[in-house]
């Protein structure tokens, strides 16, 4: 079993899909949480490969990027999460490119920005224009399933990253964003993600 090591912020975020996908494969990790001042020395020292986290250390070496270090863990951890089918594969990465890469860039700069009407003012931009655009689509991908999750009955990785975006906007973590592009099979895929066995008993434990 390869040594595991995750480094993020301590807070959930991106990361923690990604924890949930390592303890849900029964994966022994690292859980190395940085505050932000660690963050900006191990960015100025060149820890991190491209200069953000999350990072995967795996044996040694530092690995990037959400998605990918999602499918590994899947693929070495709990394979149910990652489709063997190619249709329900590409399902699950369209969903999971759409939220670490559109929807992930478009809420960033509000995630930086220190003035408080600023912020609110980036917020409202998203909210008009990607957040109905990048839900709407999670949506559609979803009404073809039978559900409750995003290829049916079982969890893969992007419903672990939908559910936890789904509970950040609903949950008022993010100022000025509200659930109301949140379609109500989104909020169903999050309440189910919430009371799937597997998950409750990682909350308990």
């Amino acid at each position: 079993m390869p040594t595991i090591r995750l480094t993020y912020f301590d807070g959930p975020g991106r990361a923690e899909p990604i924890r949930v996908a390592l303890r849900l494969g029964g994966l022994p990790f690292e859980d190395h949480r940085l505050t932000f001042p660690e963050f900006m020395a191990a960015k100025s020292r060149g820890d991190f490969p491209l200069g953000s986290v999350p990072v995967l250390e795996v044996d040694g070496v530092r690995i990037a990027q959400t998605a990918a270090i999602l499918r590994y863990v899947a693929r070495v951890g709990d394979r149910t999460l990652y489709p063997e089918d190619p249709w329900a594969a590409l399902v699950v990465d369209t969903a999971l490119d759409t939220l670490n890469d559109t929807w992930s860039n478009a809420l960033t700069p509000s995630l930086f920005e220190r003035d408080p009407a600023q912020k609110l003012a980036l917020r409202a931009a998203l909210a008009a224009g990607a957040m109905p655009r990048v839900f709407g689509y999670l949506d559609g991908l979803l009404a073809r399933s039978a559900g409750p999750f995003l290829t049916g009955a079982g969890l893969t990785i992007a419903d672990l990253v939908i559910a936890a975006t789904v509970l950040q906007i609903r949950g008022g973590s993010l100022d000025g964003l509200t659930a109301e592009h949140l379609s109500p099979r989104l909020g169903a895929l999050a309440d189910a993600y919430l009371a799937a066995p597997r998950i409750a008993a990682l909350t308990k434990g």
